[in-house]
């Protein structure tokens, strides 16, 4: 939320100033709980500055169009037919050797024949990393700063050779060894067995999910079974608690062992290394890492006999993700993952003891009714507690996915994560065609029930307009809930809930967005419920925004409508109010447009500066786009008023990841 970076010194400072005051005050409750609050806010401001300073540095802020790349492969991973390479690159003609100090992406074919280690030279087209097209839209060039990644770019045809293969990775052999065997095991995968089965094998194994479709994916999305591809708490627990059942059961069959050893800490610890294993294997994501350190505090629990399952759990695991990569907060990812499994953790903790407490006094039949109740019930809680997180971040949220995950869990549980562990034992012995056979059956039950509910279009909710404040502080209540589990402690969140309902009905979407790449714009008429986008709007950016503003698949024929015209006039209303529209590439007659419209907008060229006396309320132009980014503009609700613009440079802030006019935020 701020401008741009901080100073380490003054942050540090405050940290220092902060804890001074917290242990002067420590027998003063209130006072002492306050000092701490503002401690850790501080502290983590000042993890984050850390963390921003060691990002990658003298990064390119213009496009070279044809350059000879040479590097080291330190990653690979298929996407949509391609192979998605990460280069550790030695040298980039253009660009000085000392100011290669970060990694490089590039897009090959997909039939490119490359290994982990490889050093190639590829002729290549490069460029910077990309700020949001327009204000509110995806920060993707924040996760690739993080990440080490300087410049993202594409191969030119073939025009690529592998220089030496299978070259040491530097100093990070154990990176290289668990690169190469996560190739191996995605040829594996490919080699034995076939169909749309063999992408969610990939992503479920491996954490690789670009041969996963875009229909599948989207069945997934819609049928809220989204987080099945995202090797997470699930995926992990279920490795884990596989490996430490199958473990403890064979102890506990040898007497001699069981009543003389204490199996069951055996057991957590090769779970552990398991979960280890795994997290290498899955790439090491956001989700994976915070669900391996929740898991590592359970099983370190159990091995010094202490309680296991409690918020502190969940804290100690934010904490340790946080300091790693802090900027993970600001993702769908981090949010959602923290957000299920406080809320559950509090109701298992909570009430939902009692029921764990009464299995043992129960028969079978009992204990399996209670078994789908407890299921039916989580699913109530993670829905009702992500909701408002999914529908900021997607613009949508899926109502029948309680049902959904009623059919997916079980069979990931029972039939699936088993079938995973198998096969991650037999690959290194060259014996795991049995397991992935059997394994297919389940995935299909997946797919299948995947679509199904996807099918049904009236139990996916589209929504838009959300304000991030009002998200921000409905999520804050929620934690106070959760944390204190008090009724007593409910009536300071009372204010904060009315707060967040005063900032959502305040809330005000843009109807005019113009993308920075000066290229495509779309035109939202709230009266009509119109969407006009720019003639040849399509793909990803298309379906952004077609959610932004509410717009379904299958409504986009009757909503959505190109301009074929350029200039392209609109006349839109709001709340009654016309205010006309006039968007073109580049207008001959700039005069003309200045007196007929209240918004001007030129992408390709600069409007003369006697636009505003000529009529004009508000110009964007290519000087605009240029230095400032895309933009987003508000239309008046009355005549008397004028639209409100927000460029991304002043959403986004002045940081260095965010690159616009050829220039990088300090």
């Amino acid at each position: 939320m701020l401008p741009a970076r901080v100073g380490l010194t003054q942050v540090a400072l405050a940290v220092i100033l902060l804890c001074c005051g917290f242990w002067l005050s420590r027998r003063l409750a209130v006072l002492a709980f306050g000092f701490q609050l503002l401690a850790c806010l501080a502290l983590g401001v000042l993890t984050s500055a850390i963390h921003t300073e060691m990002g990658p540095r003298d990064i390119p802020t213009k496009t070279l169009y044809v350059t000879d790349v040479t590097g080291t492969v330190i990653a690979l991973e298929p996407r949509n037919g391609r192979i998605r390479a990460t280069l550790a690159p030695s040298e980039i003609e253009g660009i000085p050797r000392d100011r290669l100090g970060w990694h490089i992406r590039l897009s090959f074919l997909g039939d490119s024949d490359l290994a982990i280690g490889d050093l190639v030279r590829a002729t290549a087209r490069v460029f910077p990393l990309r700020p949001p097209s327009v204000p509110g839209d995806p920060d993707f060039s924040r996760n690739l700063y993080f990440s080490n990644i300087g410049v993202s770019g594409f191969v030119l045809g073939r025009k690529f050779e592998i220089l030496e293969e299978r070259n040491s990775l530097n100093n990070n052999v154990l990176l290289g060894v668990v690169e190469r065997f996560r190739q191996y095991i995605s040829a594996t995968i490919s080699d034995e067995m076939t169909g749309p089965e063999a992408g969610i094998a990939k992503a479920l194994i491996i954490g690789e999910r670009g041969e996963v479709t875009a229909s599948i994916a989207d069945n997934l999305r819609k049928s809220g079974l989204a987080h099945l591809l995202a090797i997470s708490g699930l995926h992990m627990g279920l490795l884990c608690g596989t490996v430490f059942f199958l473990i403890r059961f064979g102890l506990a069959a040898v007497p001699a062992i069981a009543l003389r050893y204490p199996i069951k800490k055996w057991a957590a610890m090769v779970a552990m290394l398991a979960g280890l294993v795994y997290l290498g294997l899955s790439g090491a994501t956001i989700p994976t890492q915070r669900a391996f350190v929740m898991l590592l505090v359970v099983w370190l629990a159990l091995l010094l006999d202490r309680r296991a399952i409690s918020l502190r759990l969940v804290g100690v695991a934010a904490i340790v993700v946080l300091v790693l990569r802090p900027d993970a907060v600001l993702g769908a990812s981090f949010q959602l993952s923290f957000a299920a499994v406080g809320a559950l953790i509090a109701f298992y903790d909570g009430p939902g003891r009692r029921w764990l407490d009464r299995q043992g006094m129960l028969s079978w039949y009992e204990r399996a009714g209670l078994y789908l109740a407890g299921l039916l019930l989580t699913s109530l809680i993670v829905t009702a507690v992500t909701a408002p997180i999914i529908g900021y971040h997607f613009g949508r949220i899926s109502m029948l996915g309680i049902f959904a995950n009623l059919v997916a869990i079980p069979v990931m549980a029972f039939w699936v994560m088993p079938w995973i562990v198998l096969t991650l034992a037999l690959i290194p012995l060259g014996l795991s065609e049995l397991s992935l056979a059997a394994m297919k059956p389940g995935l299909t039950v997946l797919l299948q029930t995947a679509e199904l509910v996807a099918e049904q279009d009236w139990g996916l909710w589209y929504v838009s307009g959300l304000d991030m404040l009002a998200v921000v502080l409905a999520s804050l209540a929620l934690a106070w809930i959760i944390i204190w589990r008090d009724k007593a402690m409910i009536w300071p969140v009372i204010p904060v809930v009315l707060t967040a309902i005063v900032f959502q009905g305040m809330h005000e979407e843009p109807e005019v967005l113009i993308s920075g790449d000066r290229e495509s714009w779309a035109v939202y008429d709230p009266d009509a419920e119109i969407l006009y986008v720019s003639n040849g709007l399509r793909g990803f950016q298309k379906d952004i925004w077609m959610s932004r503003f509410g717009v379904r698949p299958e409504h986009e024929a009757r909503r959505v409508k190109a301009c074929d015209d350029d200039p392209c006039y609109l006349d839109i209303t709001k709340s009654g109010t016309a205010s006309p529209i006039i968007l073109a590439g580049n207008i001959a007659n700039p005069f003309y447009a200045c007196r007929n419209a209240d918004i001007v907008v030129n992408q390709q060229a600069d409007l003369p500066e006697t636009c505003h006396d000529s009529g004009a309320r508000l110009v964007v132009d290519d000087d605009v786009l240029w230095w400032q980014g895309g933009a987003a503009i508000k239309l008046p609700k009355s005549a008397g008023r004028q639209p409100r613009i927000t460029t991304v440079r002043e959403d986004s802030g002045n940081w260095p990841w965010i690159i616009i006019g050829g220039r990088a935020g300090r």
